[in-house]
């Protein structure tokens, strides 16, 4: 099978693979930070290895030789500007304990709490595909149906699909369905809010492109939020009904999700309850976030309690146990594995744990949730800043030291001095994977190199001992391999190369 990445996503799993009641309110050592107690999960025995991981912060490498310095979560949020954090943490297939952390020093200091709304961004998809793996079981649709015997108000252009090999719901929701790759940029507030239709079209006041049938169905995986606005519309031709509401009927309230919506825009009445999005400088975005029409691919509006729900009805299923889902279904989803990816999981096999990862980041927001079918132990995360991704990885490490998971493990490395001169001739723009533009800068102040993404997020590379001019990210692990078959003017990111341009 092929691959394309989808540039848009970069951050998020190919990162990691690489890229969650009554609270006890418990403060973090340092005094910028605040915690909340409203709608949150608190177990009694939580406390002792709750307050080892707000205080245990570690990056992904453990550089030998050298003692490990834990930070809080507290003392990160401030590092990375961070306004607010929801975090639920998922052990043994119940919701453990959960947190509203927020950065007193950053933002306009809202009032917020664990009801509050964050941009789930992409957990959205696996929510919408979990839905329709119900309305599958009830027999109300074929996930396998040709998608165009579904459509009535929209006509799929004839590109590489066929009437025997179609596009459907099935290759929709694995991102096999030879739709162009993409994700969504989100529209401001102030703007009008495109239909569906005018998304899936590319009509003017659209900022993304219209949906073409670009690869053979099943053959190729990339990551399409076009698809899943394409199914987002036979949904609702089908039920004759708004994606909010048939999202509310066959996932949200089944799977008890009561802090969840996808209604775009929001209403007004939710707007006071609503985390704003942030900047990588830390500024509120315009209008304090922006609106997706493109409901299932990026539109849920949640928190990290009812996402962790979601996700317990996941293992709970693989356990046989009671579910809103069936054990044949999420065994059906398991055997479905491509490359690593089942319907946007990322699958985690680690000697013999399962885990399922999903990633998001919509402007000013970055969220993640994980959970392993065999232990039931998890964490989700939303974080309101474009600085998320560097503070959600930790979060997950640290997790996985603190509880043993065997999923996040921690790797090591020996660190190496390079001199200032042979940094500094590594910087430029370069091309990864003839898709991607990544940028290298010299950082004067750390004395580092810095590999930069389209999306902003940048990565301090650290020198390590391999290659002559090997790097890794101490957050996240990413290796970097500048080539000198090449004089050193390309680099190897995951197995492929990037060229200077």
């Amino acid at each position: 099978m092929k691959m394309n990445i989808d540039m848009n996503r970069l951050f998020l799993p190919l990162f990691l693979l690489i890229i969650l009641g009554s609270c006890s309110g418990q403060a973090t050592d340092t005094e910028n930070a605040a915690t909340t107690t409203e709608g949150c999960v608190d177990q009694e025995h939580a406390a002792e290895l709750k307050a080892r991981l707000e205080n245990g912060m570690r990056g992904k490498v453990k550089f030998i030789g050298e003692a490990e310095r834990l930070n809080s979560i507290a003392d990160k949020m401030s590092e990375y500007t961070i306004p607010a954090i929801s975090l639920a943490v998922i052990r043994e297939g119940q919701i453990e304990w959960s947190e509203t952390y927020q950065n007193t020093e950053v933002g306009e200091n809202q009032k917020l709490d664990c009801t509050s709304l964050f941009q789930a961004a992409s957990l959205s998809k696996p929510v919408t595909f979990m839905a329709a793996v119900r309305m599958h079981a009830a027999g109300e649709i074929d996930l396998d149906k040709n998608i165009e015997d579904y459509l009535k108000s929209f006509q799929l252009p004839q590109g590489k699909q066929t009437v025997g090999n179609p596009v459907t719901f099935r290759n929709i929701f694995s991102h096999t369905s030879g739709i162009n790759a993409g994700g969504y940029q989100g529209y401001n507030r102030s703007l009008d809010m495109p239909s569906d239709l005018d998304i899936l079209m590319g009509n003017d006041g659209v900022n993304s492109p219209a949906i073409e049938v670009v690869w053979e169905p099943n053959e190729t995986l990339a990551y399409s939020g076009g698809g899943y606005t394409l199914a987002e519309l036979a949904l609702q031709d089908i039920y004759g009904a708004t994606f909010s509401e048939i999202m509310k009927k066959w996932i949200l309230r089944p799977a008890n999700m009561e802090n969840s919506e996808f209604t775009q825009p929001l209403p007004a009445s939710d707007s006071n309850r609503v985390a704003k999005g942030h900047t990588h400088s830390a500024e509120a975005l315009e209008g304090g976030w922006r609106n997706h029409p493109e409901q299932a691919a990026a539109g849920l509006w949640s928190n990290a309690v009812d996402l962790a729900r979601f996700m317990t009805e996941i293992y709970d299923a693989y356990q046989g146990n009671p579910s809103i889902f069936s054990q044949s279904d999420i065994e059906s989803i398991i055997r479905d594995e491509r490359d690593g990816h089942v319907y946007g999981f990322i699958v985690n096999r680690t000697e013999n744990d399962l885990a399922l990862t999903h990633y998001g980041g919509n402007a000013g927001y970055r969220t993640a949730m994980t959970i392993s079918l065999t232990t039931g132990n998890g964490l989700v995360y939303l974080i309101n800043s474009d600085n998320g991704g560097n503070l959600g990885n930790e979060l997950l490490l640290s997790a996985a030291q603190v509880y043993g998971w065997k999923h996040f493990p921690q790797t090591q490395a020996h660190r190496k001095k390079i001199d200032t001169d042979t940094l500094k001739a590594l910087e430029g723009a370069y091309k990864w994977n003839d898709q991607v533009d990544l940028n290298i800068r010299y950082d004067e102040k750390e004395e580092l190199i810095v590999l930069i993404f389209p999306n902003g997020d940048a990565y301090k590379l650290v020198p390590v001992v391999g290659g002559e001019l090997d790097f890794v990210h101490p957050n996240t692990g990413i290796e970097v391999a500048f080539l000198q078959e090449d004089n050193f003017n390309s680099f190897s990111l995951y197995g492929q190369k990037a060229l200077r341009q």
